[in-house]
């Protein structure tokens, strides 16, 4: 009975990665093409002893960090001590989609230029200037999804005597839904801005920030012939890689009522994000 059960459950294992591989979408990651080709053309062109290109690693887990970094989307105010928000949310990545790291290492071979993401975000007020804030990611045509967490604190808010709002935020958030590339991204963000109404019927808040984010990818032992097992000697594993984008952010904050809507952009080192929020306060 037992070598049945440890049978069944090998066999589903195996059975479950199989289908992983087959239900893989296109702009899932497929580091098993980041090799150091020996021979094109040939059955595993990756060689019998597979060598890893790690500068297509590291510029490919730089660009899915990017994507899947944390945001900032909300000015330097908090919400106060009892606000609550819920938040829907767009981004719009630009990629460097015909780099041969993106040609090779996107499942699909042929990756669009500019990549979507929807987030959800939930946010709350807390005592003393703070807000904690919980959010999942995901980007479309694909498997992956990201959660994570934020929390704020605004130094100045409010003050009369020194009217710019100032505030820090620490985050994090944890990539999931690839069995290769394991990807972690933190962030640390700098902002500054200044709220005021408009007409008596709805508020403005433009805000500026300096949000580095710290992306930190490793890979699990990759298979250079996934699916056909002709070789389970040709594997191999890429070095971690931790990098840090040096984010600038700018962005407004516009309340009407009860809804808000933020617009932002983030631009880092080559690469250009547009996010937009919309959500609802309570």
């Amino acid at each position: 009975m037992k070598a049945s059960i440890g049978t069944f459950l090998a066999t589903s294992i195996a059975a479950l990665g199989v289908c992983t591989d087959a239900w893989a979408l296109d702009n899932d990651p497929a580091l098993d093409r980041l090799c150091v080709v020996e021979a094109a053309g040939t059955a595993n062109p990756c060689g019998t002893v597979p060598v890893p290109d790690q500068q297509a690693f590291k510029d490919l887990s730089r660009e899915y960090g990017m994507m899947f970094a944390p945001v900032v989307l909300a000015p330097a105010e908090t919400m106060g001590i009892n606000g609550f928000q819920l938040n829907l949310q767009v981004g719009v990545h630009a990629i460097n989609s015909d780099e041969d790291y993106w040609t090779r290492g996107a499942k699909s071979g042929e990756p669009a230029p500019v990549l979507t993401t929807m987030r959800f975000d939930v946010r709350k007020g807390l005592p003393y200037s703070f807000e904690l804030g919980m959010n999942g990611t995901y980007l479309l045509e694909s498997e992956l999804w990201a959660f994570g967490g934020a929390l704020k604190w605004a130094l100045n808010e409010a003050v009369d005597a020194f009217p710019v709002d100032i505030a820090v935020r620490g985050s994090v958030n944890r990539m999931v839904g690839s069995s290769t590339l394991e990807l972690t991204t933190a962030g640390f963000d700098l902002i500054v801005g200044k709220s005021f109404g408009a007409g008596g019927v709805a508020n403005i808040a433009p805000y500026i920030a300096y949000s580095p984010a710290w992306v930190i990818a490793r890979s699990g032992v990759i298979d250079a012939t996934p699916g056909d097992g002709t070789d389970p000697e040709a594997s191999f594993v890429f070095a971690a890689e931790t990098q840090v984008l040096h984010r600038f952010v700018i962005g407004s904050r516009f309340i009407l009522g009860a809804f808000n809507f933020t617009p932002e952009v983030a631009v880092a080192q080559g690469l250009f994000d547009a996010h937009f929020n919309v959500g609802v306060d309570f």
